[in-house]
């Protein structure tokens, strides 16, 4: 990822999705930030609560893919207390090389 943001609707679901940032540098925080204030300024003015929520995202060649490999997950146990091998796992934003960007709608 050459730039600290970027959007891409390409096969693309959600529709709460707002872009891919790189949240461990100093401009990716700072977009972060950005966005977290700006969706509560609309919340506030439309009378209605946004949260920006981030999920993180493998990449290419990350040094901690094997924590969420199928090898990781021990085949007797339901419950082991490992990260992944689903294919709806989440991945946790200290081992993401970036991070998706999405808002929610809070529910009160």
């Amino acid at each position: 990822m050459n730039t600290p943001y970027k959007y891409n609707s390409d096969n693309r679901t959600s529709t709460a999705y707002l872009g891919t940032v790189d949240h461990k540098s100093r401009t990716g925080k700072l977009i972060v930030e950005a966005m977290r204030r700006e969706w509560k300024r609309r919340g506030n003015l439309e009378g209605k609560g946004y949260r920006v929520v981030l999920k993180g995202r493998m990449g290419k060649d990350n040094p901690n893919a094997f924590k969420y490999s199928v090898a990781a997950k021990p085949k007797w146990s339901w419950s082991a207390r490992t990260f992944g091998a689903h294919s709806h796992q989440t991945i946790r934003l200290d081992d993401a090389a970036h991070a998706d960007i999405y808002v929610y709608r809070r529910y009160a």
